[in-house]
């Protein structure tokens, strides 16, 4: 049978052998690493072949441990209380304890269901880039798109656990100044409650918030098989996108607060 092909010109060849990504040189906790010091190797790997189970099994680990910490170390109740007597200054006294027990109940709640919540936002984070780089003609898959957000979050990661270690060593804050533990942003340039706009602006000129992005642009860069600037152009557009809401929110409260 292979004389007959091999004597025929006219016989179909036979179909080339798939491409496959070449196999991982490292694991998952030497992409922990590698993603912070070596980030070009390291996520052209990931993006070639993804996993998920290893950085989200530490960011899980650290949410659970940062509700352990900071649900009994943080006052809600004051802050709550505090910011809805400005914005209801004729709400009575009754009403007022009233709604300040169902907001830190629901702060708490909130805090210890951290994990989950986790979850679904780096789920929700993963699918929002995957799309925006697909309307644009970009090429990847949900799994990889996962797989780099997880890895491109460390850096925040990072900070989370600094600000762990912070409040340990504190032992209490007020809810209002949980953000402001770890000094790595410019927020301290403004007051949140005197200028709460400039505040929301300046902090978000972190440090680690800006490795952070540098990291994704480059994991969606091979994921995408966009050029870095490009890939800088959609990133970039979406976290602008999200500090206009940010900004905005702080704004609106601002200016509840003036009429109150």
């Amino acid at each position: 049978m292979s004389d007959s092909i091999e004597s025929n010109p006219a016989a179909p060849a036979p179909p080339p052998i798939p491409a496959q990504a070449p196999p991982a040189t490292t694991n998952g906790f030497q992409r922990l690493v590698g993603v912070l010091f070596n980030p070009i190797e390291t996520l052209r790997e990931i993006a070639a072949r993804p996993d998920i189970l290893v950085p989200l099994a530490l960011i899980l680990m650290i949410s659970i441990a940062s509700s352990i910490v900071i649900m009994p170390r943080v006052d809600f109740e004051s802050a709550i209380r505090d910011s809805m007597a400005d914005a209801n200054s004729d709400m009575s006294k009754e009403d007022l304890d009233r709604t300040v027990r169902f907001a830190t109940a629901s702060a708490k709640v909130l805090g210890y269901a951290a994990p989950l919540l986790n979850f679904i936002f780096f789920a929700a984070i993963a699918g929002i880039l995957l799309l925006a780089f697909r309307l644009f003609g970009g090429d990847g898959t949900y799994k990889q798109a996962f797989s780099v957000t997880l890895y491109a979050w460390i850096p925040l990661l990072i900070k989370g656990v600094v600000m762990l270690i912070i409040l340990l060593a504190k032992g209490a804050v007020p809810a209002d100044q949980l953000n402001n533990l770890v000094m790595s942003n410019l927020g301290f340039l403004a007051d949140m409650k005197a200028n709460a706009v400039a505040h929301a602006l300046l902090s978000s000129l972190d440090i680690f918030t800006i490795w952070s992005l540098a990291l994704f642009i480059i994991g969606f860069s091979f994921v995408s098989r966009f050029s870095r600037a490009r890939s800088a152009a959609i990133i970039l557009s979406l976290w602008f996108a999200m500090l206009i809401v940010k900004v905005g929110f702080a704004a609106i409260g601002a200016a509840s607060r003036a009429k109150a």
